[in-house]
């Protein structure tokens, strides 16, 4: 059975031990932290297997994340799914077999997550930098492989993040102009997700990303787990040289 996550649900406990099972229960739970269940764009959806939760599920206007786990019933998640009329549905690789809905197209990448073992020295200073130069820097970046959201939407989603102690940022400035950046872009007791790495083109190789993404790295590992996504393989084989490693992929699903 699939049943919202209302004022009237009792099983808040269950739900968050349930998302300490992957990176996608660690977006699923961040959402909820970030978003409740009071706004009319953010929706949260559990699973029940004799009274146990086996899937949780959450919609960001039409972008959907799914954790599942062996025990779900991924016929009754794919009719659900197939109902919501979503614009991304983005799940655990090893189920795309069984998560049965139509789509128009597809895509997949690595999940990493950090052992702890990065060895580098890095000699610089980090900052916690302005949003709109954080967003500009993230422009200078775009490319197929890596979408930015105009800045209103940005601006938005950080601002609630961190008044909600909830994001966590850390650049690189040289002579005052921002060249590299990294963000917790999931953030939870347990796990964190880092994303949106940008170093500007024209300030490149010289390790920047390398240590904004170490620094954020050390800072949660004794804290819980440090998930970072990848599309390409070239930034696969970057991560895993900064101590990262491969634990899974992900699948994203286009439909609308």
């Amino acid at each position: 059975m699939i049943k919202i996550i209302d004022k009237d649900f009792r099983k808040l406990n269950q739900f968050k031990e349930f998302c300490k099972l992957d990176s996608f229960g660690t977006r699923i739970y961040s959402h909820y932290l970030t978003y409740g269940i009071e706004l009319n764009f953010a929706d949260f959806w559990v699973q029940f297997c004799d009274d146990t939760i086996t899937c949780a599920i959450c919609r960001l206007d039409c972008d959907f994340v799914v954790c599942a786990c062996e025990k779900s019933d991924f016929e009754e998640l794919s009719a659900f799914l197939n109902f919501q009329n979503f614009a991304t549905l983005t799940f655990d690789d090893n189920f795309s077999d069984i998560v049965n809905v139509e789509y128009k197209k597809s895509s997949k990448g690595d999940i990493l997550k950090y052992s702890g073992k990065c060895d580098k020295i890095y000699d610089y200073s980090f900052v916690t930098p302005d949003n709109k130069k954080y967003h500009d820097l993230l422009l200078s970046c775009e490319s197929e492989d890596f979408f930015v959201p105009d800045y209103q939407s940005f601006l938005s989603d950080v601002v609630r993040r961190q008044t909600r102690g909830l994001c966590t940022v850390y650049g690189i400035e040289v002579e005052g102009v921002l060249v590299s950046c990294a963000m917790t872009v999931s953030y939870t007791d347990f796990s964190v997700i880092l994303g949106a790495v940008a170093t500007h083109p024209l300030h490149r190789k010289r390790g920047y990303a390398g240590f904004v993404v170490s620094t954020l790295a050390n800072k949660f590992f004794d804290y819980g787990k440090v998930y970072i996504y990848t599309t390409i393989a070239k930034n696969t084989l970057f991560y895993k040289s900064l101590g990262f490693e491969i634990c899974g992929s992900w699948r994203k699903l286009y439909g609308g």
